[in-house]
């Protein structure tokens, strides 16, 4: 069992910006699949299947981009056809960050200067298909072999902070060999196919619509996929310490998904807060602060 750091947030100061196009084009989408789906299910479910796997690009947060043109190391990783990037701040034991699906690395923007004072080295990327990295479309399976490739090329990993669908693939990432010593998982979803079932009630999709998407998955990726990106069951073998943060007011990741994660996870904490939703966890100063607590300053070894 986890043990509880009851904490009630402030609401960060930094609204998050409307997004009304953005809800526009849902609306659309939506409706549009809807229609779609009462002449072919078939059809609205195949797709459905291709946007899946297609990101769409959220706006990077601004007050973090001036970290990109004053890293202390930018590298690009060649993935396939792709160019990955990968910044890096600081001297000191890696603290990786993972971003979630259709986020970018600089979202973690508020972590650097905090962590880089503390005497450690942060290091972020942008997975394909999202932020500033190559392609179009993407996999949480993909997203876990890039993670484990960025981490084998900056040595060896003291740390991870992984927002929603980042944090499957990290988990997905240490099932097949990567090493940390401490996880921070912001809004951990309880498993992929949790997240699809809620992804095809967010759009309106008909159970037969989403059935074939769901099937399109399995013939792709195996019967299996569901298994292997599974949050609740890969959290079992988790042995690193950690913390687990959820927010009462996550519209986006239920509070009862992530809490059914951190039931398995023998040596997390948790930290409940409120007001912050599912993005603002990312810069709240409360979580920064309760994370860098919990790693403490660097043992120099010299």
């Amino acid at each position: 069992m986890t043990s509880q750091l009851n904490t009630q947030s402030e609401i960060f100061r930094h609204s998050t910006p409307a997004r009304a196009p953005a809800n526009v084009g849902l609306s659309a989408t939506r409706l549009a699949l809807q229609l779609y789906a009462r002449v072919s299910p078939q059809k609205a479910g195949q797709l459905f299947n291709r946007m899946a796997f297609r990101p769409s690009r959220l706006p990077m947060p601004t007050r973090y981009e001036y970290l990109l043109d004053n890293t202390d190391s930018y590298t690009q990783l060649q993935h396939g056809s792709r160019t990955i990037p990968v910044y890096s701040w600081g001297q000191g034991p890696v603290i990786l960050g993972v971003h979630g699906w259709a986020g970018a690395g600089i979202q973690f923007g508020a972590w650097v200067d905090p962590l880089v004072e503390a005497g450690y080295r942060v290091v972020l990327f942008d997975a394909p298909a999202h932020g500033r990295a190559q392609g179009e479309s993407t996999d949480l399976f993909e997203m876990a072999d890039v993670t484990a490739r960025v981490a084998a090329s900056v040595g060896q990993i003291h740390g991870v902070l992984a927002h929603s669908l980042g944090c499957i693939a990290v988990a997905r990432s240490i099932a097949d060999g990567l090493q940390a010593n401490y996880l921070a998982m912001l809004a951990p979803p309880v498993s992929l196919a949790a997240t699809m079932k809620s992804l095809g009630r967010q759009f309106g999709l008909s159970p037969e619509a989403l059935s074939v998407h769901l099937q399109l998955m399995e013939e792709q990726f195996g019967a299996s996929v569901w298994d292997k990106l599974d949050m609740e069951a890969l959290s079992l073998s988790l042995t690193q310490q950690g913390l687990i943060v959820i927010d009462d007011d996550d519209t986006s990741v239920s509070p009862e998904q992530s809490q059914r994660v951190a039931g398995n996870w023998a040596r997390a904490e948790v930290l409940r807060t409120s007001g912050l939703g599912h993005h603002r966890l990312l810069w709240s100063p409360m979580v920064v602060d309760t994370v860098l607590r919990e790693l403490g300053r660097p043992v120099d070894t010299n």
